[in-house]
């Protein structure tokens, strides 16, 4: 009986004392600045990482790692981004828009190193600095059908696609205001003038941020008149 135990307990204190084995995932994405410009040679860098992972030409990444890292991406003239690997699904594409620090010094080592093109740079900082205009649209849904890619605006709703759905139907998107939660029928009325960008969040980084209420994607607003 007491050989019955020991062996029990052996095998109980055994079975807890196992490593953790990590999970590994593919990390793969774009990173831009301006929303749509890509840079080149973007450093990106996380505490196990055993090589230097750099973007391409087109601004593109693909690496595999532990699906609790923290990424950080890295480029002289840039402010620096970080994500949690954990915050998006494994099918996401990690897309990350790097902001220009401004000032001359940072144009000199931002095209210096090769991250972006002086005639890029300078195009961006006098005609995109500012931001899309969405004012020539009659309505919001128009302004999100022509700008955002992968949401289509209903007569009630609007869904972001390849979000979860409800029953085989489409999961309402959320709807966010300079950070407040707003009915359909409110975010209808905001005026495009007023607009100053629209943003789509999915996935991971939907849940972790906004948790059930998320699952369908959120479209995020923010206005001029935001203090």
């Amino acid at each position: 009986m007491k050989y019955y135990l020991l062996t029990l307990t052996f095998c109980f204190v055994a079975f807890f004392a196992q490593p953790t084995i990590a999970k590994e995932r593919e990390v793969k994405g774009k990173v831009t600045t301006f929303r749509t410009i890509p840079l080149h040679k973007v450093s990106i860098v996380y505490k196990n990482s055993t090589s230097e992972i750099l973007t391409d030409e087109n601004g593109c990444f693909s690496f595999t790692c532990d699906e609790k890292e923290k990424i950080a991406f890295e480029a002289e003239g840039f402010f620096t981004e970080k994500i949690k690997v954990a915050d998006f699904a494994e099918m996401d594409s990690v897309n990350v828009d790097l902001r220009f620090k401004k000032g001359k010094k940072n144009f000199q080592v931002a095209t210096g190193f090769g991250h972006i093109s002086e005639r890029q740079l300078s195009y961006a900082i006098e005609h995109l600095e500012a931001g899309p205009d969405y004012s020539a649209y009659r309505n919001i849904s128009e302004a999100i059908e022509g700008r955002v890619s992968g949401v289509s605006v209903g007569t009630s709703m609007i869904n972001v696609r390849g979000t979860t759905t409800i029953n085989g139907g489409p999961t309402p998107a959320l709807l966010v205001v300079d950070g407040a939660i707003v009915e359909f029928s409110i975010f209808q009325n905001i005026p495009t003038t007023q607009v100053k960008s629209i943003s789509v969040i999915k996935g991971g980084a939907a849940a972790s941020r906004y948790g059930s209420r998320g699952m369908g994607g959120v479209v995020y607003v923010e206005t001029k008149t935001k203090n």
